[in-house]
């Protein structure tokens, strides 16, 4: 185990070449403290110690040694959130295996599409999948299948606690040896979001996954309490939420059911968060209603003003209003860690105001997942904070490019799209961006989004839907170009709004659309000719995202 840190200002943390060091530093290192914790349909806490949690990983390991596996398969996991998805992934990764992980939220076909492409022949599942997956087992597509939760039914099915159990036993007859793990070896194949194409996979080696670990623990200090709701077939849940918070001896905190995700959140009682945008507004937003129906936001707005004004003159006034309001809506919460897509500038001020440091990361899968994060003692908010330490980073005609130990080792069995991402080593992600003069990153939108009209001008959409989501009843929005004529860029600026079902209810139709028109003229207002919104169409129902909540933009024009 190596110690590293860079200057006084970072904070000291471990670090680890391969996944067999990772599992034996965090277990010296924190032993009895509690590692993982989740709840049960009864709310009964059931917990994990760090002893615990490497004990259990090492058991399946042996366990999955002793039946055959050798080093290097491809192993799926496919199955909700939940302990034994981490110890399974831990388990194989550690044995020099690859993790395949598997996104939980695509239609059936895709998903026995997804496993096939990844040549994965043992597939660790829970049993809401296993009728999805069957079929793979009776083609030979999959050779084996490890059910996570249950007893098992069919052959070729065993129970992940056949594994456990048999691993245990033959433990204690000869302790398993620290398996020889390559640092370049492929640990976890993930799939990107597919917001525009069809997924690429990912091929992330052990120590570009940990290096990233390190790298981001460095600027940033978790409390010792963290809730993570995010899927853990991300890179982002499962590197910078789940791995990173092993990384640092916190006890982490998991949600495996998004409909019992704020119902964890306030069993957890937790300090930190790391979380995307649409959870971050789901929860500002349902603050505001409670505020609104007891005829108290003027008040609270009017208070937020003089608070905002004592914070910019550098006054340490406490608000004894506003400290009530953060406990009655965040609890214990005083770090958010948000990242996956941009979160407005007023939100973060917002949460700022009540005692709750918001941190925006930038990351994308081919990076394992994290570019640039700000710091707890650096904070720009509008920016997604400082590149980190081992990367470099350079603006290719606005597009950010970055090179690095953690950049991906390539898309799996796809060398063309490969070598159109990478050049001499330099992935460009697709964003577009710009550094200020003390280092921090910026982001203006994606490449491919840019809407270009046809007198030359371009404009990206994500600047405007920011300034749409700060209307009240807008919930979800998207703006695109819709065609105006025979020409690609004869185009009128379109804007698809869901509305928030509760502040509309008792409204009609009519009502509705009224009022937004109304909001986005005063929006237009302040705008160019060229950049204001002609067209306003309201759906009916929430846009289809990508598991990190991103809306498909593709998927919903």
């Amino acid at each position: 185990m190596k110690i590293q840190s860079y200057n006084k200002a970072d904070y000291t943390v471990p670090f680890y070449d391969t996944f067999p060091q990772f599992l034996e530093g965090i277990a010296k290192t924190y032993g009895s403290r509690p590692a993982l914790s989740w709840f049960t349909r009864r709310q009964e806490e059931k917990t994990l110690t760090y002893l615990e949690l490497t004990q259990r990983t090492a058991d399946l390991r042996r366990g999955l040694l002793e039946q055959g596996l050798v080093p290097g398969s491809h192993v799926a996991i496919l199955s909700e959130n939940s302990a034994d998805w981490i110890i399974s992934f831990l388990a194989v990764v550690s044995c020099g295996c690859v993790a395949v992980c598997v996104d939980t939220e695509q239609s059936d076909s895709i998903i026995r599409e997804m496993v096939c492409r990844s040549d994965a022949k043992l597939l660790f599942l829970s049993s809401t999948f296993l009728s999805i997956c069957l079929p793979l087992l009776d083609s030979g597509s999959v050779e084996r299948i490890v059910l996570m939760d249950g007893p098992a039914r069919d052959e070729g099915v065993c129970p992940i606690s056949v594994l456990y159990e048999q691993g245990h036993a033959l433990e204690a007859e000869s302790p398993l040896p620290a398996p020889d793990v390559s640092l370049e070896q492929t640990a976890e194949i993930v799939f990107t979001s597919g917001t525009t194409s069809q997924s690429k996979m990912v091929m992330l080696s052990q120590k570009g996954v940990l290096q990233n670990l390190c790298d981001s623990s460095i600027y940033v200090c978790f409390y010792q309490r963290v809730f993570c709701s995010l899927p853990f077939y991300h890179a982002y849940g499962l590197n910078s939420a789940v791995l990173n918070t092993f990384l640092r001896g916190a006890h982490l905190y998991i949600n495996g059911d998004l409909k019992t995700a704020m119902r964890d959140l306030h069993l957890s009682k937790p300090d930190t968060m790391l979380t995307v945008p649409l959870m971050v507004e789901a929860i500002h937003n349902q603050m505001w209603l409670t505020v609104e129906k007891a005829g108290k936001a003027n008040a609270l707005k009017t208070l937020m003003k003089v608070a905002r004004l004592c914070r910019q003159l550098h006054l340490p006034v406490k608000f004894k209003t506003l400290e009530q309001l953060r406990e009655k809506a965040l609890g214990t919460l005083h770090l958010l860690i948000c990242g996956g897509a941009h979160l407005s500038r007023e939100l973060s001020e917002e949460f700022e105001l009540l005692g709750v440091q918001v941190l925006q990361g930038y990351g994308i899968t081919e990076c394992a997942p994290l570019i640039s994060v700000n710091c707890n003692y650096a904070n720009k908010i509008g920016s997604v904070g400082l590149p980190l330490k081992t990367l470099e980073l350079r603006l290719d005609d606005g597009e950010v490019c970055v090179r690095g130990p953690s950049v991906m080792q390539g898309y799996y069995k796809d060398p063309d799209q490969t070598a159109q991402a990478l050049e001499d080593g330099w992935f460009r992600t697709g964003d577009l961006g710009y550094t200020d003069q003390d280092g921090f990153l910026y982001l203006t939108g994606r490449k491919k989004n840019l809407i270009v009209f046809k007198n030359g001008k371009k404009i990206s959409p994500e600047k405007l839907e920011e300034m749409l989501s700060a209307i009240p009843m807008v919930k979800e929005v998207m703006v695109y170009g819709t065609a105006n004529g025979a020409f690609a860029d004869d185009v009128k600026l379109t804007a698809s709004i869901y509305p928030d079902p509760q502040r509309c209810e008792g409204l009609s139709s009519y009502e509705i659309l009224e009022h937004l028109q109304q909001e986005v003229d005063k929006i237009n207002r302040d705008l160019p000719t060229y950049q204001q919104i002609q067209l306003v169409n309201i759906r009916e129902k929430e846009f289809n995202k990508t598991g990190t909540k991103k809306i498909k933009r593709y998927d919903n024009q």
